[in-house]
């Protein structure tokens, strides 16, 4: 688009707007910007060329594909963003805003060639009067210089997610009367909701609000604010005349209104009240602004005993902890992915989200208030704190940016900060420094609790600590909030499952006069990965599986225990990470694009009221195993429900009644090659199913007699996993040793990681080169062939390697919590491979040709003749051979 036309459109959207009302117009400014990542010397001015910079359109982030990609490491650094605004005439007497929802991290604004303001820190929104800069009725440049650098002074410092940066959310121009409720108060509406009293038969309200007469001349307003019934309907309205001098600001709080037989706030009923407020002229009656606000009349506590009370009924709060990023997306998140999220949410039946690290947008706060989902709200403090007076300073202004933006949402009952601020002390060998630094985390900790209560006396604040108790003990961290939150992994990054309550029993001797949220607890899934004899940090969905059915009933069974947040509803981008889906916290309870894991199936089971029954694993559409003579394999099939039992069909014979345990039946499922159809019905109402369709990939035991043809097998060497790969529909099986007559390898053993806490079964490096990184993580190690009995024919062999042993200096995450794989001696590793009694690769040395961690397939074509089978032997030269998996295919 030529820059005139730019121009000319953008006059035309903002004019449509002109005449429509006198009081404010919100319109998006997102469209038709450039953008281009670097320093640029006058960029702000009208004159620069910006022809060659990038067309983008906001939300946007620089980081959404350098991120995600196999470099380590992704841009952090400066970028600009300009755009032509020509803003019409007729608002030369009005007053004009431009509102940032959400800019990661530094902002500074210029028009026309001047610096309006700047911001620091990544999750709140900001609000610039830009009116006096502005040239009505001709072409104004708004440039943006935006930085994602690390900046001592500015949280987070570190954490375990990526630092997407950008202009992320929305960009507004807002237009005011210049009598006008403030816009400009911390990016939050101006008006503040406060119910002081709320019970069953009547609730009082009062309404503070920020009025600006920035007329040049006295002016004498009537200021009403109008509730309107969670109908619509008008219930009352309050009004009080206010006179303003030229120039002048003025709060006035209206106390003592009444709303009799309230309806009540809840999850099951998320009853909500509107407020406008409205400033007029007390003679013409002309409206000159007005806002609305939501109302959500409820009353609550945390106790220490009896966990959380909601309008005088004990509720127990259950739901997940989320972050703002989506599949290929980063940040820049379009609104209707914000509203689904929460959708998704309350359709698992959750009443509660830890909005972490760090405010979020407001249409997924809005969400919230309209679907009754109970929020805990926080500022970006994670891992670590800078001890100085400007990192204070940001914290605080973060702080009181987070609650007077979010003030007036009922969902909103705890603001939150410092999560796991003692996970990496940067003292920690140092015994005095180490008190010290303590010290200086409790005093700031002080000062944002001092500064949150000034902002909010009603709302309950939060920090939660990883699993070192002592420690946040030590630091005052215990006594500081009005609740203690725990993240707790006991099973996953160490330890056994039972470990979670021993430790909740332990913190609630030593901490007895504060309630507890578990604010954390979750087990890594990679979706594509399947394990019947499930690992630690084997990244299947059966580990995980367990790990949920443990936790979730010992939350459930603990009544001082007043809620807990799943990590996480989706997965999230961290670039850092490695594992089965590098770049990614696989956690999640649905993936990146919201698949749901048979977590989110577990918990819809036990929270929904009305009748459930699915079939687990809906996302593992491709399976395999070895069949038995006849063709067929077994293996376990979860039902999830909340029904009393429930009945399995495969195929549509029944394979009878199975009784439902802590919403779970168990069936053994017999599959046979090709498609099985799985229905399972409610043995309480049969109008109650669920249907699943699998293609089952069956490899015959023997592959010479049994009644099931050879037609392909993919091996995984070292594993106990499936691995499903969707995009080139192919299932991985196990290893298994061979047998005659049969297939399997011939010596050596898996590889495994050493950690702080023992043997890992796959590697954490990312595979350079491929997406299905679990099929190279593991390998056997030492192995001398690999054997299949198959019949004559032409065959494909593929082996696949990837040396998992490295030189290299290995990186040290502290969220691993000690599960960084130890480094061992590097050795040189070169071996032949022969094929029935041919040389096919001499000399193979995968570090030297090809680097560690680097997926290579290799293809052999083998013909096989006189019944002699297929017999891949690994010849020793230096140090153990190895073999990561094997395909082998039959051509005919």
């Amino acid at each position: 688009m030529k820059k005139n036309s730019l121009v000319s459109t953008i006059l035309i959207i903002v004019s449509c707007f002109t005449y429509a009302s006198n009081t404010r117009i919100i319109s998006s400014i997102n469209q038709a910007w450039k953008f281009s990542k670097g320093e640029f010397q006058n960029a702000s001015q009208l004159n620069f060329d910006d022809s060659k910079w990038e067309n983008v359109t906001i939300p946007h982030t620089w980081n959404k594909d350098d991120a995600l990609d196999e470099i380590p490491g992704f841009y952090r650094g400066t970028a600009w963003y300009r755009r032509t605004i020509s803003v019409p005439v007729e608002y030369k007497d009005k007053k004009v805003f431009i509102s940032f929802d959400g800019v990661n991290q530094e902002t500074e604004l210029l028009i026309n060639g001047l610096s309006i303001g700047t911001h620091l820190g990544g999750y709140t929104r900001f609000v610039f009067d830009i009116t006096d800069k502005l040239k009505f009725g001709e072409k104004n440049i708004f440039a943006v210089k935006v930085s994602n650098m690390y900046n001592e002074n500015i949280p987070p410092l570190s954490a375990d997610f990526t630092f997407f940066g950008g202009i992320y959310r929305d960009v507004n121009l807002i237009i005011t009367d210049k009598n006008h409720i403030s816009t400009t108060d911390s990016g939050s509406s101006g008006v503040y909701i406060t119910t002081p009293k709320v019970n069953d038969n009547e609730a009082t309200v009062e309404i503070k609000t920020l009025v600006k007469n920035e007329n040049t001349f006295d002016q004498k307003l009537k200021v009403e604010n109008i509730i309107l019934s969670p109908k619509g309907e008008t219930l009352l309205s309050k009004s009080v005349v206010l006179k303003l001098k030229a120039g002048e600001s003025s709060t006035l709080l209206q106390k003592d209104i009444r709303i009799e037989n309230p309806l009540l706030w809840s999850p099951d009923s998320p009853n909500l009240y509107k407020v406008i407020t409205r400033i007029s002229d007390t003679k013409t009656n002309q409206i000159y602004d007005e806002v609305m606000n939501p109302l959500g009349l409820r009353w609550y506590e945390f106790t220490t005993d009896k966990g959380f009370f909601l309008n005088g009924k004990s509720v127990k709060l259950i739901g997940t902890n989320r972050h703002q990023t989506y599949l290929n997306m980063g940040y820049a998140l379009p609104d209707e992915i914000h509203v689904a999220d929460i959708k998704l949410l309350k359709a698992m039946g959750a009443n509660f989200l830890r909005v972490s690290h760090y405010p979020q947008d407001h249409i997924l706060m809005e969400m919230c208030d309209k679907l009754g989902i109970i929020c805990s709200v926080e500022i970006p403090i994670v891992n670590a704190i800078t001890e100085n007076e400007a990192f204070t300073n940001n914290c605080l202004i973060m702080a009181h940016e987070m609650v007077l933006q979010d003030f007036n949402r009922p969902s909103v009952l705890i603001w939150a900060y410092m999560n796991e601020v003692l996970l990496r002390p940067p003292f920690a060998k140092d015994s005095i420094r180490n008190a010290e630094y303590f010290k200086n985390v409790g005093s700031l900790a002080a000062k944002i609790e001092n500064q949150i209560r000034k902002d909010d006396p009603a709302r309950y604040t939060l920090i939660p600590s990883h699993g070192n108790l002592d420690a946040y003990i030590e630091a005052g961290l215990s006594e500081i909030p009005k609740i203690v939150g725990f993240n707790l992994y006991q099973g996953w990054y160490g330890g056994v499952f039972s470990g979670f309550e021993e430790y909740l029993e332990n913190a609630k001797k030593k901490i007895p006069n504060k309630p507890f949220i578990i604010t954390e607890y979750g087990a890594d899934v990679d979706p594509r990965l399947h394990s019947f004899q499930p690992q630690r940090f084997d990244y299947t969905q059966e580990y995980a599986n367990l790990y949920h059915e443990h936790y979730s009933k010992q939350i459930m069974s603990l009544p001082w225990i007043s809620g807990a947040n799943i990590w996480n509803l989706s997965d999230f981008y961290s670039e850092e990470r490695g594992y089965a889906v590098p770049h990614v916290n696989s956690k999640g309870i649905t993936g990146l694009n919201r698949e749901k894991k048979d977590t989110y199936l577990q918990y819809q089971a036990m929270l929904l009221k009305k009748p459930v029954v699915v079939i687990g694993g809906e996302n593992w559409k491709i399976r395999g195993g070895i069949a038995d003579a006849n063709g067929i394999c077994v293996q376990p099939l979860k039902i999830y429900s909340n029904q009393s039992s429930v009945e399995l069909f495969a195929n549509g014979k029944s394979l009878g009644i199975q009784k439902v345990t802590d919403n779970i039946a168990n069936f053994k499922v017999p599959f046979v090659d090709g498609e099985n159809i799985f229905d399972a019905v409610s043995g309480d109402n049969s109008t109650i199913r669920d249907q699943l369709k699998i293609d089952f990939r069956a490899v015959p035991e023997n592959l010479k007699t049994d009644n099931l043809s050879f037609k392909e097998i993919n091996v995984m060497l070292g594993s106990k996993r499936y691995f499903e790969d969707k995009t080139n529909s192919v299932i991985w099986i196990p290893e298994k040793e061979y047998s005659k007559g049969s297939w399997g390898y011939i010596g050596g053993q898996p590889f495994t990681t050493r950690t702080r806490h023992g043997a890992q079964p796959a590697s954490d490096l990312d595979i350079i080169g491929t997406g299905n990184d679990p099929v190279f993580q593991t390998a056997r190690i030492g192995i001398e062939s690999f054997k299949l009995d198959v019949s004559d024919g032409k065959y494909t062999v593929y082996l696949n390697w990837a040396e998992l042993q490295t030189d290299k200096e290995l990186k040290t995450l502290a969220y691993n919590l000690g599960n960084d794989v130890l480094k061992d001696d590097f050795y040189k590793r070169v071996f032949d491979v022969d094929i029935n009694g041919v040389n096919v690769q001499k000399n193979l040395n995968l570090t030297e040709e090809y680097g560690a961690g680097t997926a290579i397939i290799k293809k052999f074509e083998v013909d096989v003749v006189k019944g002699e089978g297929i017999n891949i032997q690994f010849r020793k030269v230096t140090g153990e051979p190895i073999l990561n998996a094997i395909r082998v295919y039959k051509n005919y």
